[in-house]
């Protein structure tokens, strides 16, 4: 990651070059001909130096707006947004993962997959109520499919449809029998 930022930096910073030299070499070049066209009289090459000098600053200017501006067109161009990642979305498609694999009957598969996300956020409700199914669907592991549904129903609220879910399941569990 630590490269790719590096890297993304050095890109920023020769683009801010560049777009500083096409300023600095057109503000030159206009007035060198301002220069040259009047004969270097009214406009001296003094002149023209002097007003190179005060044209750098201006020419900073133009490219960190033209730099400012590309990087706000292309953020809504692209769709990309700053909003950091919670942990908890980044483990949402190891989550859809593990519910695939259960859903072909893959459950060792699943249990693999949804341990590492439990071992990352072992409070995350969703992949504990997803152990719970795979535990109980797959394996027919009561007692550990029960263990998972007590800490989901501790972890959420009781008026959120993950508990009922959660409840439901708990209550099939402790009966011992299918839905």
């Amino acid at each position: 990651m630590n490269e790719f930022r590096v890297k993304k930096r050095k890109e920023r910073n020769i683009v801010l070059i560049v777009n500083f030299l096409k300023c600095f070499i057109l503000a030159f070049g206009a007035l060198l001909i301002i220069c040259v066209s009047t004969g270097g009289k009214v406009f001296t090459f003094k002149h023209l130096l002097i007003y190179s000098l005060y044209s750098i600053p201006l020419c900073v200017l133009y490219a960190l707006t033209v730099e400012k501006i590309g990087s706000g067109l292309g953020v809504i161009f692209s769709g990309w947004s700053s909003r950091k990642v919670s942990p908890r979305d980044a483990l949402s498609a190891d989550l859809e993962r593990a519910r695939f694999s259960k859903g072909n009957g893959r459950f060792e598969e699943a249990l693999r997959i949804i341990n590492e996300v439990i071992d990352k956020d072992p409070n995350y409700p969703d992949a504990i109520f997803l152990k719970a199914r795979i535990l109980w669907d797959g394996f027919g592991k009561k007692e550990e499919s029960v263990v998972c549904l007590r800490k989901v129903m501790g972890l959420v609220q009781r008026d959120e449809t993950l508990y009922r879910w959660a409840s439901s399941l708990y209550d099939e569990v402790r009966r011992g029998g299918k839905g």
